[in-house]
């Protein structure tokens, strides 16, 4: 134990931390799936939902019901993105989730691709992971590289 004085008379005796289990890749991997991954279940069931729409099932029989299924998806993932407003993230995941049901809808019923099908799905998946885990990811990111730069400098300087 090492011994660290504070103040005048003020002594604490303090195990010292060490980095190691702090800078391993598990504990990288553990955090960036904490980030990512939906906490709440508003998000997980807007995940669920925009899972569903990468789908495809091609009978006969089902398409007059599945023609509808994908924009009500959409629907239900826009509902979802509002139910939990947090602020202006929620408004610009709303923008992101509405144009992309519009051209969703352009392909369902006019029959006009302008964009892939993947490329839809992708900007509802990302709409929903901006509103609810984006900026977590991103502060996150930004302390790694502060991080990684400290590192460098601190490896020049010796």
């Amino acid at each position: 134990m090492q011994t660290i004085k504070k103040g005048c008379c003020k002594t604490k005796a303090v195990v010292p931390k060490t980095g190691h289990a702090m800078e391993g890749s598990m504990s990288f991997l553990s955090t960036v799936l904490l980030i990512l991954l939906p906490k709440c279940p508003l998000c997980m069931t807007a995940y669920m939902s925009a899972l569903v729409l990468f789908f495809d099932v091609e009978q006969s029989t089902l398409v007059p019901f599945l023609l509808h299924a994908k924009p009500v998806i959409g629907l239900v993932i826009i509902s979802l993105i509002i139910l939990n407003n947090k602020g202006r993230k929620t408004a610009v995941a709303l923008g992101i989730a509405i144009v992309a049901l519009f051209f969703l809808v352009l392909k369902t019923y006019y029959f006009t691709a302008v964009f892939p099908d993947w490329l839809l799905y992708v900007a509802f998946i990302f709409a929903i992971w901006y509103n609810g885990n984006f900026w977590y990811f991103y502060r996150f990111m930004g302390y790694v590289r502060k991080k990684q730069k400290e590192i460098k400098k601190t490896a020049v300087n010796h």
